[in-house]
């Protein structure tokens, strides 16, 4: 919208066209017709319109529009050459989802069948971020858009309405599909009613939208690197923009969680106001924005004092359910609290009971092998959904499972799996035997180079998991870490046959070959 001159609808296509060029070198050869596409302009008749509504919405109503487009666009419109018969690609795609089993279908597949050409990424990263309940997962490199179970009803009123109030056009001319754009459709499809720009910036959480369902508290915990942060951007969320990540430690505090009063110098006077922490900007995105959910994301809870931390927070994350609550709005918050500051900041309005809202959700992740750590008390952790991640190695062709541990023959997947059986064996009578083993993404690729190997993974066992037992692992002649790091960074030979027991390199060596035998069957 920035490159239309002043007065832009006061001109002809070809004279706004001429200015354009000059401020964006190809909008004649291009630009334009991605313009076209998001409804943006009109050309037709020589006239040249925008869509000049725009220019009074911030970012969340731009969001907004966007929502818009993406779910009421068709395909073939006036601005592509087909034949074809012209689709609402958001209901046709939803269909599919809601026939299919598990409620997801794959993208790739679905534009490939239905239709084709060069615009897969573009239309799929839209719908990723715009189109509302979509979600989106990446599996085994397969792409894949589904829907949550608590928000099949709400797709199902989405086709409907969009079906018989955003019906393709018989015509199907540029003017058209540049009217389906204005500014009274776009206020038909988000159901706002009689409400001037200037209302509707201002009323951005409209009582009357549909917010989603469906928010949870969920704790992802295991072994270190066993894939917990992986897990929660590729099933729950990657946009930073409904993203606010936080760290907990043993200084973590309360004032830093939800906020704090401190000083900041407003109109050259020295005043005390109230600065949001990570929480209270989550709360105020998500209750702003109901139409996307929300994540706010802990990493190492149990780093912290989590209780403490939440303080009377953690009466809100008590959630309705369906079964509990079966009239009323799954995912929020069962019981309210009063606080002036975060009422203020996330409301305006110090009085408004303070409520997690059903499309924000809480994610965080806990390694059961953390030395000095606070403990989750029962009442905080049964009011989490907890998962456990397991621990799962996957020999397959192109998995870091099969990266060669540089200086050795072993892959770390072998060296990984015969070092975490020698944790349990030795510590059955340990209820904590399992917490030390090696997550499957301990160390990275690049981390599997001699001296970065020997400082991470050989510390690691030496100092953590094996200091009451080191000859468990380690050849008996070594008395000091230290010599072992220089005995396995100079050795010439194998590296790990040059500081672990012999019986145990052995084992390694004894996979490794039954995976190649393996991997030649599986030729044969």
């Amino acid at each position: 919208m920035e490159v239309y001159p002043d007065q832009a609808e006061q001109l002809t296509w070809s004279e706004a066209g001429e200015l354009i060029e000059r401020v964006s070198s190809g909008y004649k050869k291009t630009s334009y017709q991605q313009a076209c596409q998001f409804g943006l302009e009109d050309r037709g008749g020589g006239r040249f319109r925008i869509q000049s509504y725009l220019y009074t919405f911030n970012d969340n109503m731009l969001e907004k529009y966007m929502q818009f487009w993406i779910e009421t666009y068709y395909a073939p419109n006036p601005y592509v050459n087909s034949d074809d018969e012209p689709m609402l690609i958001f209901c046709e795609i939803a269909k599919e989802i809601l026939d299919s089993p598990d409620l997801k279908i794959d993208y790739n597949e679905f534009f490939n069948r239905r239709i084709g050409g060069k615009s897969e990424d573009i239309l799929l990263n839209a719908l990723k971020a715009y189109a509302v309940p979509l979600k989106y997962q990446k599996k085994d490199g397969i792409q894949f858009l589904y829907v949550e179970e608590q928000n099949v009803n709400y797709l199902r009123e989405r086709i409907s309405f969009i079906e018989k109030e955003f019906s393709i056009p018989q015509q199907n001319s540029r003017e058209e599909f540049f009217e389906r754009h204005t500014y009274s459709q776009f206020c038909k499809f988000h159901g706002i009613v009689n409400k001037t720009l200037d209302e509707l910036n201002k009323d951005e959480n409209n009582v009357n939208e549909k917010r989603l369902t469906g928010a949870e508290n969920v704790l992802l915990y295991g072994v270190p690197g066993v894939g917990k942060s992986y897990k929660i951007a590729n099933d729950y969320c990657a946009d930073p923009r409904r993203i606010e990540r936080v760290v907990f430690h043993q200084d973590y505090t309360y004032s830093d969680f939800v906020g704090q009063i401190l000083p900041r110098v407003v109109d050259d006077k020295l005043r005390y106001v109230f600065t949001p922490g990570p929480f209270t900007k989550m709360l105020k995105k998500s209750w702003n924005d109901p139409g996307h959910h929300y994540y706010l994301i802990i990493e190492e809870i149990n780093r912290g004092n989590a209780p403490a931390i939440f303080g009377e927070i953690f009466q809100l994350l008590d959630r309705k359910d369906s079964e509990s609550y079966p009239q009323d709005v799954v995912g929020e918050s069962a019981y309210g609290i009063s606080n002036y500051d975060v009422a203020n900041e996330v409301y305006g309005n110090s009085e408004h009971e303070v409520k997690i809202p059903s499309n924000m959700s809480i994610l965080a992740t806990m390694n059961t092998a953390d030395q000095n750590v606070f403990t989750l008390d029962t009442a905080f952790q049964r009011r989490w959904k907890m998962e456990h991640i397991p621990n799962k190695f996957v020999f397959e062709e192109g998995a870091h499972a099969l990266d060669t541990i540089q200086g050795s023959t072993v892959n770390w997947g072998t060296f990984a799996t015969v070092v975490n059986d020698v944790i349990i064996d030795i510590n059955q009578d340990t209820s904590s035997s399992e917490d030390k083993r090696l997550g499957a993404y301990f160390v990275k690729a690049n981390e599997l180079s001699q001296k970065v190997f020997a400082e991470k993974v050989l510390k690691y066992l030496w100092d953590d998991v094996f200091k009451m037992d080191k000859e468990a692992v380690f050849d008996s002649k070594f008395k000091s870490l230290e010599s072992v790091i220089e005995t396995y960074e100079a050795t010439e030979e194998d590296c790990l046959a040059a500081v672990l027991r012999y019986d145990l390199y052995a084992k390694m060596i004894k996979n490794m070959n039954e995976q190649s035998v393996n991997k030649n069957t599986d030729i044969e």
